[in-house]
């Protein structure tokens, strides 16, 4: 036998190229806007269904409790009690806005396809909604805001992520494939 044989030629393997960093960030900054969304909001509808378990305050003997308290607007009194608008947007954050930033980041880091039109529904979703939040609390004077420092910080991040992901998966749509 001929060693000068060469070996069977191997069938080209589509070559996924290297996942641009910029698309690894945006699906590390969604999965963790999911994670401090529905956690949160999670634990508001708790509270609403039963205070004495799951209290909120500072003095909270669930940690969850405290750390709700400091998070919201730094202490906040007003979401020491149940007020349906607020339950009715912790609904939505938790069984809705969470699981969707789970899943464009999942969607993100695996560049599937899908990625896009759940991509483009949450950043749509997001952007309505903390539009309608600022706009809301601006003409109102942003009267439960206690600290404006803790607002900014808490809720600038939900209008920037729109403002990037959305452009993001129209502009290279192309590398969101199967």
């Amino acid at each position: 036998m001929d060693a000068s044989v060469a070996a069977p030629a191997q069938p080209d393997q589509p070559s996924q190229a290297a996942r641009p960093l910029a698309i690894t960030i945006l699906a590390g900054f969604s999965l963790l806007l999911g994670i401090v969304t529905a956690i949160p909001q999670l634990y508001y509808v708790l509270f609403a269904i039963n205070q004495q378990v799951f209290p909120i305050g500072p003095n909270a003997s669930n940690p969850l409790g405290q750390v709700w308290y400091w998070y919201i607007l730094n202490g906040d009194n007003t979401y020491r009690h149940v007020n349906p608008g607020v339950l009715a947007g912790a609904v939505e954050d938790a069984f809705l806005l969470g699981p969707l930033y789970l899943a464009t980041g999942i969607g993100l880091l695996r560049r599937g396809a899908w990625v896009v039109p759940v991509g483009l529904m949450t950043g749509a979703m997001i952007f309505y909604a903390i539009l309608q939040f600022f706009l809301g609390d601006i003409f109102a004077g942003l009267p439960t805001v206690t600290n404006g420092v803790s607002y900014w910080v808490t809720n600038l991040p939900y209008l920037l992520y729109p403002l990037w992901l959305i452009p993001t998966l129209l502009a290279r749509r192309a590398i969101f494939t199967r």
